[in-house]
């Protein structure tokens, strides 16, 4: 979702690449002409309150620790059971670094960006195989789109008729095909469909299924869970940050971590955009947008002093109130695995689901969004064959 409301393209949905090496969506911008610039999460500025900056040595002993509570978390996960939670290990791991002090704060902020800040979720929420799904590509960092995702988008549909503003209420199965009612009452028949609404949707119940969709896709759906990541963008009088550092102030808890990417190298304008996931996400949804700002520039403040407090414009996304997304993407809890992910992808007559939330692969990312359409494109192919 590429918005242009602060002067230039900023993408307040997905908008990363990432593992760019090998990730079928950098043919995609190669070949579309789409210019990338390529970001590091490492390159940080991190404030303690009060305004002085973590020292070289603290923020050194936290990446450390970090580095360790990873591989602990990784290697129990690799023969993990569904049902076996992330959260006990965490606590585990972080106890056994022995760190006090700022160390443990920065520590904590660190970890923040590895659970509610990527997964979407708090460590209560997880189980431990989600902390570990999926593959990698052959590395190469992660890339943001100058001039915004929405791209990749146009380059992938070229060709295709895209009607807008047409909500689907019900999709009906038989055995030569497929009929889909709008909410409008108009009635689609075609001789499948492959559907690719987010999961959330699919959970809230609003497109009904006749006959019902097999258990095995409805226990799916039920198991997988929707985690929530949420922007506040701010764009600044000028520059007050090194381009492409991430900022944040420790000494809040894992689960309230706010993380700050600055994005003046991929909008060559002073945006940045702070980063909120999870419980906190969801808290910040109920207040109003002002609110949302003025508790995200708060925080900054606290670190960076107070012209964090004075952005010129902002943009406050709330990705769980809407009704077309329900969340951001998925992740699994305690006793969903891959298997449910696999039966989420399988046809059902000539209906074939498709999205990031059916990837084995690549869950929550876009490259596993499109693949998992090549799939179902594939499966589609196979059931008008037979």
């Amino acid at each position: 979702m590429t918005d242009r409301s602060l002067g230039v393209p900023v993408d307040l949905g997905a908008g990363w690449i990432h593992d760019h090496r090998g990730n079928p969506l950098s043919a995609v911008a190669r070949e579309s002409g789409i210019t990338t610039v390529t970001t590091d999460y490492e390159r940080l500025e991190l404030r303690r309150p009060g305004g002085s900056s973590v020292a070289a040595a603290d923020l050194a002993a936290a990446l450390e620790a970090q580095e360790a509570v990873m591989e602990e978390i990784a290697e129990a996960a690799a023969s993990a059971d569904p049902g076996d939670r992330l959260a006990p290990l965490l606590a585990q791991a972080r106890r056994r670094t022995g760190l006090t002090g700022v160390r443990r704060t920065t520590l904590d902020w660190l970890l923040g960006n590895d659970i509610p800040l990527d997964l979407g979720a708090d460590a209560g929420e997880l189980s431990l195989v989600a902390f570990d799904e999926g593959e990698t590509y052959r590395g190469g960092g992660d890339r943001l789109l100058r001039g915004g995702a929405a791209q990749l988008v146009e380059a992938v549909a070229s060709g295709t008729v895209v009607r807008r503003s047409a909500p689907v209420t019900r999709v009906s199965r038989s055995g030569d095909g497929v009929t889909v009612e709008l909410a409008s009452g108009e009635q689609i028949s075609a001789d499948g469909c492959v559907l690719t609404v987010p999961l959330g949707v699919l959970k809230a119940g609003g497109i009904e299924f006749t006959p019902l969709l097999p258990v095995a896709m409805r226990r799916a759906i039920e198991h997988i869970a929707v985690g929530l990541l949420n922007k506040v963008v701010l764009r600044y009088p000028e520059a007050m940050w090194e381009p492409g550092t991430q900022l944040g102030v420790v000494g809040d808890t894992i689960g309230r971590t706010v993380g700050v990417f600055d994005y003046q190298a991929v909008t060559e304008a002073p945006i940045v955009a702070a980063f909120v996931g999870a419980s906190h996400a969801r808290a910040l949804e109920r207040l109003e947008d002002g609110e949302v700002v003025s508790a995200v520039t708060d925080q900054l403040a606290r670190g960076f002093g107070a012209e964090a407090r004075q952005p010129e414009s902002s943009i406050v996304t709330r990705w769980g109130a809407d009704p077309w997304a329900r969340g951001s993407y998925s992740f699994l809890p305690p006793r969903a695995s891959s298997r449910d992910r696999q039966a989420l992808g399988q046809p059902a007559g000539r209906l074939v689901l498709a999205g990031e939330h059916t990837s084995v692969e690549r869950p929550a990312t876009m490259d596993g969004a499109l693949r998992s359409g090549q799939r179902a494109a594939r499966s589609m192919l196979a059931a008008l064959d037979s």
